[in-house]
């Protein structure tokens, strides 16, 4: 299949928020009880070592992503739980907010946009994506990357959509989820209900934003021709380290692939961080 940058729904600025709400929230849901991307835990400790990051950016958090599945399990190269900063060009405050209150000493969020092809200099650490680097066309999607290496940050990218027939027709599952989720999630809201079961707006854009998304997702080819086209010198940063690969999700057949960045010097200065620490 060939990559077609297609619109999803959810990102207009046209869409209501409650809608967008409430489909990055049962996103959030299904990230939290299937622990889909328990996966991505040893690639993205890896990148946390080889930074010695003192926290995570997360960077198009919508409802949260992930991380109130993965933070105990993830810790700085000094042994205390990595802090993690939320953030997004859209802040979902309601959800970040709630994300925040149930681990208020590890999470906070950003309440104003952040782009992630320009992330502020004051919010230094390991920046991620989770299922969101597939949104960006080819020239957004090289500038985060360049952005990560003009300002010598580690970057760690998740993606559990594939460019496939079979992927898309993977995505009809998320109409009953939104159906069967919509009353659980947390801040209930009667926007959410009316959104599903008045009008199925919320299920109808799960499902057709999922199947565009994997239309634009990229392969590992196209991140190839990415890495390849990044600058590299005195003034946008060093070299950079280049890892890619696929992980298992738990209930999902098309598992997770992940691209980590890093700077090529990481593994040296790892080396004397761990000598340090033996004393």
């Amino acid at each position: 299949m060939r990559r077609r940058h297609l619109i999803e729904i959810h990102e207009q600025s046209w869409c209501p928020a409650a809608v967008r709400d409430g489909a990055t929230d049962c996103l959030r849901l299904i990230a939290l009880i299937g622990r889909q991307f328990d996966g991505a835990l040893p690639p993205l400790r890896r990148a946390l070592a080889m930074t010695g990051a003192a926290r995570i950016i997360d960077l198009g958090s919508g409802g949260g992503g992930p991380w109130l599945a993965l933070r105990t399990r993830l810790h700085t190269t000094t042994g205390a739980p990595a802090p993690i900063i939320l953030t997004d060009l859209f802040p979902n405050r309601q959800a970040l907010q709630a994300a925040r209150a149930q681990a208020p000493a590890q999470i906070d969020f950003v309440d104003h946009a952040v782009d992630a092809t320009n992330v502020p200099a004051e919010l230094p650490g390991l920046r991620t994506l989770f299922t969101t680097f597939h949104h960006f066309d080819p020239l957004t999607a090289q500038a985060i990357l360049q952005d990560a290496v003009d300002a010598g940050q580690g970057i760690a990218i998740f993606e559990q959509t594939r460019r496939t027939r079979a992927a898309q027709l993977f995505m009809l599952i998320l109409a009953p989820i939104a159906l069967l989720s919509a009353p659980l999630l947390r801040p209930f809201r009667w926007s959410r209900l009316f959104w599903t079961y008045i009008i199925p707006a919320i299920p109808a854009v799960l499902v057709f934003d999922g199947i565009v998304s994997c239309w634009r997702t990229y392969t590992e080819p196209d991140l190839r021709g990415m890495i390849a086209r990044l600058t590299t010198d005195e003034v946008h940063g060093p070299a950079y380290q280049w890892e890619m690969g696929r992980a298992r999700a738990l209930l999902s057949p098309l598992g997770i692939s992940y691209l980590i960045g890093y700077p090529a010097n990481a593994l040296a200065a790892m080396e004397t961080r761990q000598e340090v620490a033996r004393g």
